[in-house]
């Protein structure tokens, strides 16, 4: 966890990210005319259409699109982003004929890897709190300023591709786009989010004392004592509040049962906290 917070180690999730988004788009989307998401599905169009190298149309393309966003996103945000379109674009162009040694003759194959490894890689790439520019420096601009989620603009964003890709390809593969574009969505933030998720733990017991010295012990972790009442029996009882992260969960249910076999739990997924000890979420 300290490694994937340090610059290498940063930069080292960002080159990991850029290898496997380039894996999806030049291995399973282009070959099959499904698009990627974002910039590199409106330059797999202009490829099509008029044979431009991949890495050179997107580099152009940023151009204007960072200049706009420029103001919205902090420096270190802003330029590692710029660095990183560059090897993107040196990616893309590398990876251009990879179809030729993956050899796959399935939409459906190449829709759902395609879409898994570009979601995947843009999803490191964020964990980073980087991108490779283009649309995706658009969907953290609107993440930072207007909390749209990264997972509900790419859906909005690529709509538009979709529809242009069907008018070019056909129904049938923007279709498949479709499936490939939605599974992005899903795979971006799973791994923008990963060893990085917690828990919200809602808990009553008669023995909230000693549940909650032992979680604090166990875990390191604060709880807060929250003052609750039957609505039925108007019985006063003290509910146990407490964040923790995922990996956490199966030792304080262990603690929790130890101590109150009757206790009532009620275990959530949280999108996004801040303070109390926990890394702030940025993207």
């Amino acid at each position: 966890m300290d490694f994937l917070e340090s610059k290498v180690g940063k930069q080292l999730l960002i080159i990991i990210g850029i290898i496997i988004s380039a894996i999806g788009i030049n291995g399973f989307l282009a070959p099959a005319d499904l698009l990627s998401s974002g910039l590199a599905g409106i330059v797999v169009i202009l490829n099509k259409i008029f044979g431009v190298n991949q890495g050179l149309v997107i580099l152009l393309m940023n151009i204007p699109i960072f200049l706009i966003c420029k103001k919205y996103v902090d420096k270190e945000f802003f330029y590692s982003s710029i660095i990183n379109m560059f090897i993107y674009s040196v990616a893309l162009g590398i990876s251009e004929n990879l179809y030729k040694y993956i050899i796959i003759d399935d939409l459906m194959i190449q829709s759902i890897f395609g879409g898994i490894l570009v979601g995947v890689g843009v999803g490191l790439i964020f964990k980073a709190n980087s991108s490779v520019g283009g649309l995706d420096i658009v969907m953290a601009t609107l993440k930072l300023k207007c909390d749209i989620s990264i997972k509900n603009a790419s859906l909005v964003i690529n709509f538009f591709i979709i529809c242009l890709g069907g008018i070019l390809f056909g129904g049938l593969r923007a279709m498949y786009t479709l499936i490939s574009m939605y599974l992005t969505s899903i795979f971006i933030e799973q791994a923008k989010d990963c060893f990085n998720k917690q828990k919200l733990i809602l808990l009553i017991s008669e023995k909230y004392n000693e549940i909650a010295t032992n979680i604090m012990s166990a875990t390191g972790k604060g709880v807060t004592f929250l003052d609750a009442e039957g609505a039925y029996t108007k019985v006063k009882k003290k509910m146990i509040y407490c964040v923790v992260s995922t990996s956490q969960v199966a030792k304080i249910k262990e603690i929790i049962y130890k101590e109150d076999k009757d206790a009532f739990v009620s275990i959530n997924n949280i999108d996004e906290v801040k303070g109390g000890g926990f890394k702030e979420k940025r993207l």
